[in-house]
């Protein structure tokens, strides 16, 4: 018989409890996959002469934007709702409405009604768009935070996916009915995930942020000790309760350095055209004149992009956010200024390479332009600004990707596809360089840590060489 048997496996049961706890947070995300796919059934919904209401070309246009627009608006609401309710349980009281308006899309008699549930149906996946990578980050542990902060964007790629395989197979009402079917089984699975131990904090009730703390982590681990100091100190030592104090913070030189650097990100990555490809991908493949049947590409595209999102949660704490996402744009911009040029040049026999570009693109987009800005979101945006700093970074997310949605249309009738991929390549070239000069590395850091990055002591420093010093200091902490 063993004399030292093994110690008990709560390890282990911590990690489980944690990814459980990550998947359930992270499956809210599904609605902002569903709005963004649901575009590939509005060609069957033109064409629906039984429908009650027509839809134009210019509709189309609006039909795809409109989430943008209500986006802004709510983003800017976003961080005072979730101070005030708590990011976890706003997640719950929002996720029965999501059934809602796409039921209420399904049914509409009239194209005022339809436009309804599309606004609601995009005001509830901005609200996720906000609250689910700072929720997911203040939960879970650093050194599963890189993996399990992939898992929104591996949702938002599985919804797409799901979208564009039932509207090749299935009429445009019913894709929208069965969009409403997950949210009553996520909705049940909610309530049993704890409320973010940081906001509990900001609160004063610190006995239940212990408990927060306590029913996700290892046993033998004394959170007491070990981790609500910390917490304590991040928000203790610039106290604030509501958003009007989160915003004096923001004046603070090192709270509003992360959240403008995040919101250039966010600002060109939407230039660089990736709504153009995931919500107008039939009508650009039939503008390109690719060969292959449309709807098939379309699926292709989808199936490409959940695999290297998939990929991506496994490299990504592996590779370190910085490198990956500086390639991925790099990438991002190679294949659209390839597509583009055989595009414009138009010659005979290489119909092929558009699609493969395409494809190129989505791939680079799902291994990193995707998902990591995403989980810098919950990464770098301080403790104080948390909020206030999550809302104004999907804000200008949502604006921008407003303003690509409503000018694409009009920018492919210009230039063609060629030409506007050739645009948006400019912008994604532009990105990685940006990405390559100013974004600091993440991986590995405690929220404390990172919030030092930007500290007085580090922000008189270049950020290039912030991010070189953190790399080197977590070899050091290694050793």
């Amino acid at each position: 018989m063993d004399e030292n048997p093994p110690p008990p496996r709560t390890c282990c049961s911590a990690t489980l409890k944690q990814v459980l706890c990550g998947f359930i947070v992270s499956a809210g995300m599904v609605q902002a996959g569903l709005v963004t796919g649901w575009p590939a059934v509005l060609p069957d919904l033109q064409n629906d002469t039984s429908a009650a209401f027509n839809v134009t070309d210019d509709d189309v246009k609006w039909i795809v934007s409109c989430t943008s627009i209500v986006g802004m608006a709510t983003n800017l609401l976003a961080g005072s709702m979730m101070e005030w309710v708590g990011p976890r349980l706003l997640l719950s009281l929002l996720l029965m409405p999501a059934s809602g308006f796409w039921l209420l899309q399904c049914f509409a008699p009239n194209l005022p009604i339809f436009y309804m549930g599309r606004l609601g149906g995009g005001f509830v996946a901005s609200v996720f768009t906000t609250l689910t990578n700072p929720l997911m980050a203040e939960l879970v542990e650093p050194h599963l935070r890189g993996m399990l902060s992939c898992l929104p964007e591996l949702v938002v790629s599985s919804g797409v996916l799901v979208v564009y395989v039932l509207s090749y197979v299935l009429p445009w009402q019913v894709v929208t009915g069965l969009c409403a079917l997950p949210f009553l089984p996520l909705f049940c699975l909610s309530l049993v995930i704890p409320e973010s131990p940081f906001w509990l904090v900001r609160k004063g009730k610190l006995v239940e942020a212990e408990n927060a703390l306590q029913k996700l982590r290892d046993p033998r681990k004394n959170v007491a000790r070990d981790e609500l100091p910390s917490i304590r100190t991040s928000i203790m030592s610039h106290p604030q309760t509501t958003v009007m104090d989160q915003i004096k913070q923001l004046r603070v030189d090192y709270h509003a350095k992360p959240v403008i650097l995040l919101v250039a990100i966010f600002i060109l990555r939407e230039l660089g055209g990736q709504l153009a490809v995931f919500s107008y991908t039939v009508y650009l493949f039939q503008k390109a004149g690719v060969e292959i049947e449309v709807f098939t590409c379309t699926v292709l595209v989808g199936i490409v992009r959940l695999l290297a999102t998939a990929t991506s949660s496994i490299l990504v704490d592996k590779l370190g956010r910085r490198p990956f996402l500086f390639g991925t744009f790099l990438v991002c911009g190679i294949a659209q200024t390839t597509g583009g040029a055989f595009l414009l040049a138009d010659i005979p026999g290489t119909d092929w390479v558009p699609l493969v570009a395409v494809l190129i693109f989505v791939l680079a987009y799902g291994l990193g332009v995707g998902p990591i800005p995403w989980i810098l979101l919950g990464e770098l945006i301080p403790t104080p600004v948390r909020s206030i700093g999550a809302s104004i970074c999907t804000f200008s997310f949502c604006a921008s990707q407003f303003f690509v949605g409503v000018l694409f249309p009009e920018l492919m009738a210009t230039l063609g596809v060629g030409g506007s991929f050739l645009v948006f390549s400019g912008a994604n070239f532009l990105t990685s360089i940006f990405t390559f000069v100013f974004l600091p590395e993440s991986r590995g850091r405690s929220l404390h840590q990172l919030q030092e990055v930007f500290s007085t002591r580090t922000s008189r420093r270049p950020l290039i060489n912030v991010a070189s010093n953190e790399a080197s200091e977590e070899v050091n902490d290694s050793s």
